[in-house]
């Protein structure tokens, strides 16, 4: 939020003082910052549904059915075993606290993250008692799309920036 808020005002600072070709020149390097935290800081998480269980690491896209979750553990960050032996971390699921040298604990874990472990828990036991026998479906491999693309146009922008600036002096 933050980081978006500063992106807006040094480009609304850049029309102003260079006008808005200049701006427009200017505009895909904080963008592309920008893009960096958006993808470090925000694209990671782990969502529920009534069919699956989707992680997202990065730019990276699991969607496992509930069918091919074997088990769910807490370690450091939620870790999803699938019926095949694949082990998934969400790395931008709830994450285990840790206090000082010590060793983490479930106890020392603040309540919002062990809430949100266990209600993604109970999503899955749910789901495995109302799945009919030979409930079946793939698990999905693939690319964040959209942000993939942002990121594409973003450096096109930038390029045809240095070729209109003639690059870097």
């Amino acid at each position: 939020m933050i980081s978006t808020a500063v992106v807006v005002f040094l480009l609304g600072d850049a029309v102003i003082r260079a006008g808005l070709m200049d701006a427009l020149l200017l505009a895909p390097w904080p963008l592309l910052a920008l893009w960096c935290v958006y993808v470090s800081a925000f694209a990671s998480g782990l969502k529920i549904d009534d069919e699956a269980l989707t992680v997202q690491n990065l730019l990276r896209v699991i969607r496992m059915p509930w069918a091919r979750v074997a088990d769910i553990q807490w370690r450091w960050q939620v870790e999803i075993t699938t019926d095949a032996g694949e082990k998934v971390r969400a790395v931008g699921g709830p994450v285990e606290g840790r206090g000082g040298r010590r060793a983490g604990s479930r106890a020392e874990t603040p309540m919002g993250m062990r809430a949100q472990y266990d209600s993604i828990v109970r999503a899955w036991e749910t789901a495995r008692e109302r799945l009919s026998p030979g409930a079946d479906g793939a698990v999905r491999h693939g690319w964040d799309v959209p942000v993939i693309a942002a990121l594409g146009v973003l450096v096109v922008w930038a390029v045809i920036a240095l070729l209109v600036t003639g690059g870097p002096a």
